[in-house]
């Protein structure tokens, strides 16, 4: 947006006390322990609630949105103040839980979990391990950029995501911008250079981020751009990115991109 001139190989290695269930309650985790799920070669989007790991370092995943990816419906039934009886379902299994319990019925036979569900600040969560052998599907962990990643369809996946090498990490927040003459100074769909605007262009505030810098923006949600996180050049500003603040350039009309609202991200300006 201006208002001026134009001039891996991947590890199958599971870190066993990242994966294996142990009993424990979940608590939030700290920035520097996120781990991303994989299912199959996607990176799973968690709109609400994120994945995180315990106070005994095992990862905990919400029910809800790994279970959709996976093909399964979900059915939610209070059964007392402080548990949630779930069920998970697809045309051949059906797996049956309780928050807070180890009883668990898979295609209505009894069996013992070797941790607990857990709900947590109104969401339903699952060791991932857990989740895995119960549904029978092969996991792997990737040390380097740390994703689990469920392999469903039976094969090895590379990961999806790959972890940056960068100088600084930057919280800020994002809003979009499209290419119409308007928001770009009378410049439709050129940036800064006078190169084309695409996905991947995003309008910086030069003394925080410099102009051409290589980085990663994690942390927003938009149909039209990378599900979880992309690469992006900064090939743009504007008089209103002040602070840690970027534009992003979006595909489409203003209309929609207004629907972008004010997002908070994290930036990883590359090395």
């Amino acid at each position: 947006m201006k208002f001026f001139t134009k001039s891996v190989v991947l590890s199958s290695v599971l870190l066993y006390g990242l994966l294996s269930p142990v009993l424990a309650h979940a608590a939030p985790a700290s920035s520097d322990k996120v781990v991303k799920v994989q299912v199959n070669s996607e990176l799973l989007s968690f709109p609400e609630a994120q994945p995180l790991l315990d106070s005994t370092h095992v990862l905990q995943v919400p029910v809800r949105t790994v279970s959709a990816k996976l093909g399964y419906e979900a059915q939610w039934k209070p059964v007392q103040a402080n548990a949630v009886e779930v069920t998970i379902h697809n045309s051949e299994t059906s797996f049956t839980f309780i928050t807070g319990q180890t009883n668990a019925t898979i295609n209505g036979k009894q069996i013992t979990l070797a941790s607990t569900p857990q709900l947590i600040n109104g969401t339903v969560y699952i060791p991932f391990r857990v989740l895995a052998d119960s549904l029978q599907i092969r996991i792997q962990w990737d040390e380097s950029n740390r994703i689990a990643i469920l392999d469903e369809d039976g094969q090895y996946h590379a990961p999806a995501w790959y972890a940056p090498t960068f100088q600084k990490v930057i919280e800020g927040n994002a809003t979009a911008y499209t290419g119409s003459s308007e928001e770009n100074g009378g410049y439709a769909n050129l940036d800064y250079f006078g190169n084309p605007l695409q996905v991947g262009t995003i309008s910086v505030n030069p003394t925080v981020i410099p102009l051409g810098a290589k980085v990663y923006v994690e942390g927003y949600d938009y149909d039209g751009l990378p599900t979880g996180g992309m690469y992006a050049t900064a090939a743009d500003t504007g008089s209103a990115i002040k602070g840690n603040k970027i534009d992003i350039y979006v595909p489409g009309n203003k209309t929609k991109a207004l629907q972008f609202g004010v997002q908070q991200v994290k930036i990883y300006v590359l090395k």
